[in-house]
């Protein structure tokens, strides 16, 4: 049975829930109020006061807390009374509205509507027919007298005994109090939705460890040394993210070169069964030929980078400078303006792919010239080579060795290279830098397309399959940015992987 779709109910209720609160809020009780506050109900002037034997004063707040203007026909009390408030035992003396709006003002009505002494309700305040816009106000100040005399109970505003006794069409006339923070409503929305949104870091955090793309089995991983910290740092990830997956997973990474990881998968599927064998295999470039049965698919553009000792005195060639070196024409630092200090290249394997594509973006399709030496300082006579040239087996092996020996030229994957920065130089080209902004605007030209290759279609359960989707469309992409490459679905065009 398939699991819950927590992620999917928490992101509708997290939509639903403010969209009902905002719709409730607005069209069934929000669109037309107006609300009243008793900010004063206190005795005053310790005796009789402008026909007042026990006098007390209250001051009443009215506002439009609603979100659209109240007009003077929404009232329907009659005219020209629009509101009217209750005090129990007490009699309405005086009313006028303190903050004197001006002559025209239709609170100036106040004080005539509450003048009458015998009138039948002395106990209602009546408040005129008041426009008011979205959060207007106005205040009254109203002098009372207490029918109790000096047995009335003390008040203040919100403990007032005043009553709203009128109504508006298609609204409501609330009373509310003063509030310092925020409304209870606000908190409960509030708390609801930072719930929901812990809730779904949760599950989001839990769902990464289902077994969505989370697969048992061994896997062996091949081929590019450039490539292996990602795949080293993916497949950590990954075993991570599977911990919980029922099974175990084990990924075993062989790095030993982009053309030999891809013969020894060719080699392993002619061995295998119908799902093919339980291996990746990731190269700088593509395959050669040969190799029908493997299926390719594009997982990054990597960028690559000359390296050389700081003793040679030199960071930046031109490609017809590069090519001269590697063709021997170039032997002495001096040649290209550095220091008075030999050459020596320190290459790869044939069945490198960072090697594949140094000779056919930098040198022209021309090869790299035969290895001349073991230690990469001595050299032994060759007729077809006047260069120094040794060979190593791995980016690291060719970055040490670089270091060591004064003079040395070499490359390696342009994140790889950089961590030795304070031992060596990057070399730039044609004054570009191993950026990847440089390549994709084709200014920059020693970069390749990061291949992963399957032997056949491999099942979609399959742990090959498993972790070449994590890798190329989940969290390994961020795994790729991290060592300075990009993802080919970052890429205008994700099938192809290359400059635009």
């Amino acid at each position: 049975m398939d699991t819950f779709p927590w992620e999917i109910t928490l992101t509708v209720l997290g939509v639903v829930i403010p969209t009902v609160a905002g719709v409730y809020e607005f069209f069934f009780i929000g669109r037309k109020r107006l609300g009243y506050r008793i900010q004063m109900d206190t005795r005053a002037f310790g005796g009789e006061f402008a026909g007042a034997r026990h006098p007390s004063l209250v001051l009443v707040r009215v506002e439009n807390n609603g979100s659209v203007p109240v007009d003077v026909d929404d009232y329907m009390e009659t005219d020209p009374v629009g509101l009217s408030i209750r005090f129990p035992r007490r009699r309405v003396v005086r009313a006028f509205d303190p903050t004197r709006r001006g002559p025209s003002s239709p609170t100036n009505a106040i004080p005539d509507l509450n003048r009458d002494p015998e009138r039948a309700d002395p106990d209602v305040l009546r408040l005129p027919r008041v426009p008011l816009n979205r959060n207007e106000h106005y205040k009254v100040l109203v002098l009372l007298d207490e029918l109790d005399g000096d047995d009335a109970p003390d008040r203040d505003g919100d403990e007032s005994d005043a009553v709203m006794v009128s109504r508006i069409k298609g609204g409501r006339v609330t009373r509310t109090r003063y509030r310092a923070g925020v409304s209870r409503g606000a908190v409960a929305l509030i708390t609801v939705m930072a719930s929901l949104i812990v809730a779904l870091y949760y599950v989001s955090g839990e769902s990464s460890t289902a077994a969505v793309d989370c697969a048992s089995g061994e896997l062996t991983v091949v081929g590019s040394t450039a490539f292996r910290p990602v795949v080293e740092e993916a497949a950590a990830s990954y075993r991570e993210a599977c911990r919980d997956a029922p099974g175990e997973v084990e990924i075993h990474i062989r790095a030993a070169g982009s053309q030999e990881g891809v013969r020894t998968l060719d080699e392993a599927g002619r061995g295998a069964g119908e799902d093919g064998p339980a291996m990746l295999a990731f190269s700088d470039g593509r395959k050669g030929d040969g190799h029908p049965q493997l299926l390719p698919r594009p997982v990054s553009f990597s960028l690559f980078t000359l390296v050389v000792g700081k003793e040679a005195g030199v960071q930046d060639l031109t490609p017809e400078q590069i090519r001269r070196i590697y063709s021997g024409r170039y032997r002495n630092w001096k040649d290209v303006g550095g220091e008075d200090l030999p050459i020596a290249l320190v290459g790869r394997y044939s069945s490198s792919g960072s090697r594949r594509a140094l000779e056919e973006r930098v040198l022209g399709g021309a090869t790299e010239p035969n290895f001349t030496s073991q230690d990469c300082r001595s050299r032994v006579a060759r007729p077809d080579n006047p260069a120094l040239r040794c060979e190593r087996g791995s980016t690291d092996e060719v970055l040490d060795t670089v270091a060591a020996v004064p003079g040395a030229l070499g490359y390696a994957e342009a994140h790889a290279a950089a961590a030795e920065a304070d031992r060596l130089h990057l070399v730039r080209i044609d004054g570009q830098p191993a950026e990847l902004d440089a390549a994709d605007r084709g200014v920059y030209p020693y970069w390749a397309t990061e291949y992963a290759y399957t032997y056949g279609q491999p099942p979609a359960d399959s742990l090959v399959a498993g972790f070449l989707r994590y890798i190329t469309l989940e969290v390994g992409q961020d795994v790729i940015r991290e060592h300075g490459q990009r993802p080919c679905a970052d890429l205008a065009n994700p099938r192809l992987c290359r400059p635009s």
